[in-house]
């Protein structure tokens, strides 16, 4: 058995279970052991099935082969998204001892690939803003992000291999580079999202943490996608530094062109990419598109429980009333415009560098950091991977963001690994 399994990627666990050097029961207990040890500082669990996890191990155990790609991975599953054995309460008071009726499908397309659900992990409410209780590991007194906070923090403190993510805004990519993990946001639409809550369906997107870019194709072949092959040569990246570069902490900023140098040096042709002027107003667009959104699919809350929601989702619910049908046709359009632009880019590079946040985690635990380099690209919908590379003043994780095209996510995948081993 490995001497620290909990340690272990999911791809070298799987590895180790398939040549019968680690069972899943180890694996198992050595999360639960950890969780032990951290969780009373950490905070990333909101519910835990010590025991259907043990009992689904043991199964698998007994199988004479694997069951799935991944065949014994504990899971940390994201609280907005149902399980049947747990709760769902979606970081609201509204939902205190909610029970689904059964798994999301997403949960259950993972668990046919065998993984195993080890817990819910705190998400902020309804992921929203409005901060949950998880503390980043990396350091207690900094954010760990949000939405997806428990399920990076759990990765991070190797307290599971896997977490489920969503981002609606900039909540899977920050998380994962506050917390020092992979992190893929899958192009939109990419996985069916039945059982999860809805925050803006146009927006909802469904996302991993990880230890390794190798793990997220394991992730991608439980849900049937072959991984593509192994480049052939060095990609062709663009630097694209956004119309935002100057919100950009300075040290990050060196960072990312320390990458930029780094991927040269390692024969990567890499030239900058200036975004269109018209993409200024994006962020001003998703928003509107987020918030009005969110007043459909919250009305029912705000009707019966306003009392239970927090102030900032109340202010943010209220932006979505003040948005016209004018401002949300002219959101649209200008999306539909930047998808075309970002159509063209391809033609020119394999993939796009660029933040993927303004910095390290901010200290203080009530907010959950600015999700500036985020939101535009998740209001495009293209497939985005996080990288840890660095580290700020405070010691603390920084990541560099790597963007590909519409429905290439296998093929991004692959590129990161080779950008992973370059920045190593």
């Amino acid at each position: 058995m490995a001497r620290s399994p909990n340690k272990l990627s999911a791809s070298a666990a799987v590895k180790q279970m398939a040549e019968k050097r680690l069972k899943a029961r180890d694996l198992v207990e050595a999360c639960l052991d950890r969780i032990d040890a951290r969780e009373g500082q950490v905070h990333a669990w909101e519910a835990l099935d010590p025991e259907g996890a043990r009992k689904r191990a043991d199964m698998l155990d007994k199988r004479a082969r694997p069951v799935g790609p991944l065949h014994g991975i504990p899971l940390a599953v994201k609280d907005i998204i149902d399980t049947r054995a747990m709760t769902t309460e979606c970081g609201s008071p509204i939902y205190r001892g909610r029970q689904a009726g059964d798994d999301a499908a997403c949960v259950t397309q993972l668990v046919q690939a065998g993984a195993i659900v080890l817990g819910k992990a705190v998400t902020t409410e309804f992921a929203g803003g409005h901060a949950g209780k998880t503390h980043n590991p990396h350091n207690l007194r900094h954010t760990p992000a949000g939405s997806s906070s428990g399920s990076a923090a759990a990765v991070a403190d190797f307290m599971a291999p896997l977490g489920y993510g969503t981002q609606t805004s900039g909540s899977v990519i920050r998380p994962g580079a506050f917390n020092g993990v992979v992190a893929y946001k899958g192009t939109y639409g990419w996985a069916d999202l039945t059982g999860v809550k809805t925050y803006a369906r146009s927006l909802d997107t469904l996302g991993f943490f990880a230890r390794e870019a190798n793990d997220l194709a394991l992730v991608r072949a439980a849900y049937g996608h072959a991984p593509a092959d192994p480049p052939v040569r060095p990609p062709r990246i663009g630097f694209a530094r956004t119309r935002w570069w100057e919100m950009t902490d300075p040290y990050n900023a060196k960072n990312l062109e320390a990458a930029a140098k780094a991927l040269r040096a390692s024969g990567a042709r890499v030239r900058d990419w200036e975004m269109p002027e018209s993409w200024d107003r994006l962020i001003e667009a998703h928003n509107r598109v987020m918030t009005k959104e969110a007043t459909i699919y919250y009305g029912p809350e705000r009707e019966r429980f306003p009392h239970l929601i927090s102030p900032g989702l109340t202010a943010a619910l209220e932006v979505g009333d003040a948005v016209s049908r004018p401002q949300m046709a002219d959101a649209k359009k200008r999306r539909q415009r930047a998808q075309a632009d970002l159509a063209q880019v391809w033609e020119q590079f394999d993939i796009l560098l660029a933040p993927a946040a303004r910095g390290e985690a901010p200290a203080g635990l009530g907010h959950t950091g600015d999700p500036l380099f985020n939101r535009f690209w998740t209001f495009l919908g293209p497939p985005c991977i996080a990288l840890p590379f660095g580290t700020g003043p405070f010691g603390l994780p920084l990541s560099v963001q790597l963007i590909g095209p519409h429905r290439g996510d296998d093929q991004l995948i692959a590129w990161a690994r080779w950008v992973e081993q370059k920045l190593t």
